[in-house]
């Protein structure tokens, strides 16, 4: 009985941790914005008593150890003169923050692959040869309040992020693209520039270098219905069969128990009786005290005695 009621609650377990993980292939969370925030709280910690224009690797807990990130205080003035370049970004000479700020904070940011296949996604027909990097420009006039900048950018003289150190020998003949990662999910493609760099002319956000794969071809639409019927499917036929396991485990035990109470019923008629010790069965007859008597009676002679 044990053993049956134990087997019954793997199946439920079992059951109830297939569902949670096909609910967590459907949807896919989302939360760079959470990340971004909470990288610019550690920034904001390490950038007191920090020297201008050093840059510091800051120090993020372990559910974060997928991603490395820095930050670098610059003065406005020697910004304009000479730009940023820090981590692999260049950020060009001569650009206005807006507002103004009289120091300005750059935190950069680096997803390996598991964080960037975490919180972006790409299509089938892309893969990620590079990992996500990320930078943000932030008013550091306030050590303890970082607020975010936005930086004039010209289209022809952009900002450049540089991806020519993550290419080995043998993926130098690939066919790469540059994608800006938004908050949003959206995904932005643009050609690389020379030395496999990407341009932007925008002042915060998420890059990565990927690669095309050839042998797969652009999803359609009817191919995406059919896969969502698949998985639908699957998921119909894996419920089934375990709803048809619990109840066959069900069935059984019910069974079992009907089986005992019909064989207790027929023993309780017995003549000879029977009492359970433990999980033990002995024999019990009842204890009946009958009289003792002659079984033949005789009549003896009267004498008589002159």
């Amino acid at each position: 009985m044990g053993s049956t009621n134990l087997g019954l609650i793997t199946i439920l377990f079992f059951f109830f941790y297939v569902i949670s993980n096909l609910q967590y292939m459907v949807h896919c969370i989302n939360d760079i914005q959470d990340l971004d925030d909470q990288i610019r709280s550690y920034a904001a910690r390490a950038n007191t008593r920090r020297h201008t224009g050093s840059l510091y690797e800051l120090s993020l807990p372990t559910n974060l150890s997928d991603v490395k990130a820095s930050v670098v205080t610059v003065r406005n003035s020697m910004f304009w003169r000479k730009g940023a370049n820090y981590s692999g970004i260049y950020v060009p000479p001569m650009v206005r923050t807006i507002p103004y700020a009289k120091r300005i904070a750059f935190v950069y940011e680096t997803l390996g692959g598991y964080s960037s296949s975490v919180y972006f996604r790409l299509s089938n027909n892309y893969s990620f040869i590079s990992p996500v990097i990320g930078f943000t420009a932030y008013d550091a006039t306030n050590p303890n309040d970082l607020k975010e900048l936005n930086l004039s950018i010209k289209r022809d003289n952009p900002i450049m992020i540089k991806f020519d150190h993550y290419i080995t020998r043998h993926q130098s003949r690939g066919i790469f693209k540059c994608v800006a990662l938004g908050d949003n999910e959206s995904l932005n493609f643009s050609n690389t520039t020379g030395n496999y760099s990407c341009a932007t002319t925008i002042s915060r956000g998420h890059y990565a270098l990927v690669a095309i794969n050839p042998k797969h071809k652009p999803t359609s639409k009817l191919e995406l219905a059919r896969r969502r019927w698949w998985w639908i499917a699957l998921t119909i036929i894996g419920v089934s069969v375990l709803l048809a396991l619990v109840t066959t485990v069900v069935v059984k035990l019910v069974r079992k128990k009907r089986f005992r109470e019909m064989e207790r019923e027929s023993e309780k008629s017995e003549m000879v009786g029977n009492v359970w010790i433990g999980q033990s069965r002995m024999p019990a007859a009842t204890m009946v005290r009958t009289q003792p008597s002659l079984e033949f009676h005789e009549d003896f002679p009267s004498s008589n005695i002159p």
